[in-house]
């Protein structure tokens, strides 16, 4: 055989087997239809929103009228399966789906056993929304090990022509596709919120020495309650120093010795609150010495700084793999019966305080909000000593809302005040105090508790008491979780009579008595 002829022949073949190849590899498309279990149609319209089908393939539906029939019908569906149960064959998995009971906002309920759960109905939790909260299960929030709702989801497809397999293509795409899903998943936040800290002089000692003082000063297990969900705060209601001179306008003054920033992120907080009406009882170099030991620390800490640009600033935690929360704080007390004013704590564009600037605070909940961060706010304000919370409080607070905050933490008032859901988000009026020792506070003062919340998919979803007694040398935990669940419900659920909507505190701007 002539040898270029040869050769043409052999390039022919190659030439020819390539096309058949390629048209054997080309994937002419069709349409897909979506099948998804109850409640889970809204996550497959997600799945496919973040991760377009391939060229060539329609949803059922947005084809045209053509007569010629599709070359390919495919089912794509997602199911969901207890997470030890074998995924499908030919499945991927792509997230996960927690159930749980809810309750409304001002209902006597927080933990249910699993009977009671499935008895009083099973949503997707990111179907619950306020004033709906949801239950806990035997005190376990979804996410945590133990929960018994909690499923995992997974992506299939099955040909509706007849033919084995779903084409090459439409399966790449849903290995790509749920990848993505499980990427972007999630996982519920448990964020604990602890009212005021002081330690008084006597408990110095205490606050410095590390676990054995911590347990000294936080007894029966409270710094579980911190420890264990993911991000714990609290308004740190003293500067930290040795240094500076007592503010000659303040009646009560408070301050904790250096260290004490180490021990209280060793205690479990992962953020504070210092924009009150407490940092400036020292002076600028106590300020400055309470800066510097956060720093050294690495405690963050919202609502004061070294000019109002810092004092103001949103302070970002991630937790659950994808939840992105910021913290903003703000200070807004009345005027104390000596005369200091928030205006003497204010920080300025050179100048260190609080924040105290409203329009300063809402732009970074805005800003932070526009970020696609889930917002809290930490204020400090409001009347001293009263279980409803002022109109001042509630008028500032309901503006944080409005400008894209999830959920509001007041804090000042010393006694534990109720929540209320409003715009989809959730205000917790105060924390109380937390571990207030060395001062003979009221009797109400003493019965307080750690508000436990339980964040999900930029939304509050979630609340649960863990009560406590503030006592004058250490903070314990309160047996009565009966007696406490039932006086907070009914600080919640007033909060909701039309009575109090409009009401007015003539204590309002006005002296008032301090801490």
């Amino acid at each position: 055989m002539n040898p270029k002829a040869s050769r043409r022949s052999v390039a022919a073949l190659l030439v020819a087997l390539a096309a058949c190849l390629s048209g054997c590899a080309a994937d002419p498309g069709g349409i897909v239809s979506l099948e998804a279990e109850a409640g889970l149609m809204p996550r497959l319209e997600a799945i496919l929103a973040a991760s377009p089908l391939p060229q060539g393939w329609e949803l059922a539906g947005a084809v045209g009228n053509s007569e010629a029939a599709p070359p390919r019908a495919v089912a794509l569906a997602l199911t969901a399966s207890p997470l030890g149960a074998a995924l499908p064959r030919g499945a991927e998995a792509c997230g996960s789906l927690y159930l749980a009971a809810s309750a409304d906002i001002g209902e006597n309920l927080y933990s249910v056993s699993a009977g009671q759960a499935e008895a009083l109905g099973l949503s997707p939790l990111e179907d619950i929304a306020l004033p709906r909260r949801a239950l806990a299960v035997n005190g376990v929030w979804p996410g945590k090990p133990g929960y018994p709702f909690a499923r995992r989801l997974a992506l299939s497809a099955r040909s509706l022509d007849g033919r084995s397999s779903p084409p090459r293509s439409l399966a790449k795409w849903m290995l790509e596709a749920a990848a993505e899903a499980s990427m972007g998943d999630p996982y519920p936040v448990e964020l604990a919120a602890a009212g005021d800290i002081q330690v008084g002089e006597y408990q110095w000692p205490l606050i410095v020495d590390g676990e054995r003082g911590l347990v000294a000063l936080l007894r029966d297990g409270v710094m579980g309650f911190l420890r264990a969900p993911d991000i714990a705060i609290a308004n740190m209601e003293a500067p930290i120093s040795a240094r500076g001179y007592p503010n000659p306008r303040k009646r009560y003054l408070f301050r904790m010795p250096p260290g004490s920033a180490e021990s209280l992120k060793e205690a479990g907080f992962d953020l504070l609150l210092f924009g009150n009406n407490h940092c400036f009882d020292f002076g600028a170099d106590a300020f400055d010495d309470t800066l510097a030991d956060l720093e050294k620390a690495r405690l963050p800490m919202v609502g004061a700084g070294r000019d109002l640009a810092a004092a103001a600033a949103a302070r970002f935690i991630v937790a659950g793999r994808r939840e992105r929360l910021a913290f903003v704080g703000f200070a807004f007390y009345p005027n104390e019966r000596l005369g200091f004013t928030s205006a003497e704590a204010a920080a300025g564009p050179d100048r260190a305080g609080a924040c105290t600037d409203e329009a300063s605070a809402i732009a970074s909940v805005r800003s932070a909000a526009d970020s696609g961060a889930t917002v809290v706010v930490l204020a400090h304000g409001g009347s001293e000593y009263v279980e409803a919370p002022s109109s001042a409080a509630r008028g500032l607070y309901a503006r944080f809302v409005a400008a894209g905050a999830a959920l509001v933490a007041g804090s000042h008032p010393h006694l534990l005040q109720g929540c209320e859901a409003k715009s989809g988000s959730l205000i917790a009026y105060s924390l109380g105090n937390f571990l207030f020792t060395g001062e003979a506070e009221p009797a109400a003062a003493l019965n307080g508790a750690v508000l436990d919340f339980l964040v999900y998919r930029g939304r509050v979803r979630g609340l649960m008491i863990h009560p406590i007694v503030v006592g004058y040398y250490f903070t314990a935990v309160d047996p009565d979780q009966a007696g406490a669940e039932a006086r907070f419900s009914r600080l919640c659920a007033e909060l909701r009579e039309p009575s109090l909507q409009g009401e007015t505190d003539a204590r309002d701007g006005a002296p008032t008595p301090e801490p």
